[in-house]
């Protein structure tokens, strides 16, 4: 059973999509495929071509650790996020991609893993990440942005340390103090304190999971799901834009011109948050939500927005990513409610 921390609920095996997702997922390989023959090519370009090949035949059929290993490598194999040809053209020079990020270990040793688990060697991944681990008690890519803890995105910094924390566990690095430190951090309000963010408090679950310590997961999840759907007639955002506030002056935002928007992938992370849910009356109105997104993605398949950056009518990024897609296909057939 192959599964991503990524996508959560989601075993990736042969599926039969419809229509629409065919025709996006099959055009967005063919492109990858002929960025990784030119050399141009991300750790997350190569994660999300082997989530396609096993969402449609079950295993790997080209060779995404070998385009890892030969344009995704630095000294001594480490493993680096950018390939050189898509740094120049995303940063204009070289040096700048050079980056080993966690997710770009994460996606190796996860590629490896799917191509034959039986020869990863789960103790050099451990070891990269331990050295990254920090007097905070997290591991996040501090190397490669110096942002204080403070004003660092939270979704990094719980993502981060699920990343880290599965490959510990795999690899037998992950001791006693180790689990009791990630904890500590992890739950310390100073450090990652309750974000309201689906994304971070997802990564938090999956992390207090690993550890055998749900029972200190942040009360109040079910108000914090909640607040994601306001003003979002389907689905969830990853926050509420009414609860914006000001990092330096804790002031709310100019949010007036903001629009929330659902995402599919969004919707997988609440479906895996409705564990933490301990009431039946707070969890009930959430499924219903999920049960309602389920059949407006059924009869509007492809309405997956993009965000845009108040009225500027340029999306902000790609709507939608083969990520999306398989969370859409997955909610569609095998989603709470379905």
């Amino acid at each position: 059973m192959t599964t991503h921390l990524f996508l959560p609920g989601i075993v990736l095996r042969p599926t039969r999509l419809m229509t629409p997702y065919q025709g996006y997922i099959d055009a967005w390989y063919r492109a990858i495929q002929r960025d990784a023959e030119n050399q141009d090519i991300a750790a997350s370009g190569c994660l999300q071509g082997a989530f396609i090949d096993l969402l449609l035949h079950g295993r790997l059929t080209f060779d995404w650790v070998g385009v890892a290993e030969a344009y995704l490598s630095g000294e001594d194999g480490v493993p680096l996020a950018y390939s050189s040809r898509y740094g120049e053209r995303l940063y204009g020079f070289r040096n700048q991609a050079v980056q080993s990020t966690i997710h770009a270990i994460h996606t190796r040793w996860w590629l490896e893993s799917v191509r034959d688990a039986t020869t990863v060697d789960h103790e050099k991944y451990a070891n990269l990440l331990i050295v990254r681990k920090l007097r905070d008690g997290l591991i996040y890519d501090h190397d490669v942005s110096e942002t204080i803890l403070r004003h660092r995105m939270k979704t990094e910094i719980t993502a981060s340390l699920a990343y880290a924390v599965e490959i510990l566990l795999a690899g037998g690095r992950l001791t006693g103090d180790l689990r009791t430190e990630f904890v500590a951090s992890l739950v310390d309000h100073r450090k990652c304190p309750p974000s309201g963010y689906v994304s971070t408090e997802y990564f938090r679950w999956r992390v207090l999971k690993m550890l055998d310590a749900t029972q200190h997961f942040p009360a109040g999840i079910a108000e914090a799901i909640q607040a994601c759907a306001v003003n979002l007639n389907v689905g969830y955002g990853d926050f509420s834009i009414a609860d914006k506030k000001d990092a330096y002056m804790g002031t709310a935002k100019r949010v007036a011109r903001d629009k929330p928007i659902h995402s599919p992938l969004t919707a997988c992370h609440v479906a895996a948050l409705l564990d933490a849910v301990v009431s039946a009356a707070e969890k009930a109105p959430i499924e219903q939500h999920l049960g309602t997104y389920r059949n407006h993605l059924r009869a509007n398949p492809m309405d997956i927005p993009a965000f845009q950056m108040r009225d500027v009518p340029i999306p902000f990024g790609a709507d939608k990513t083969p990520i999306e897609i398989i969370c859409a296909a997955w909610l569609v057939g095998e989603g709470v409610g379905a």
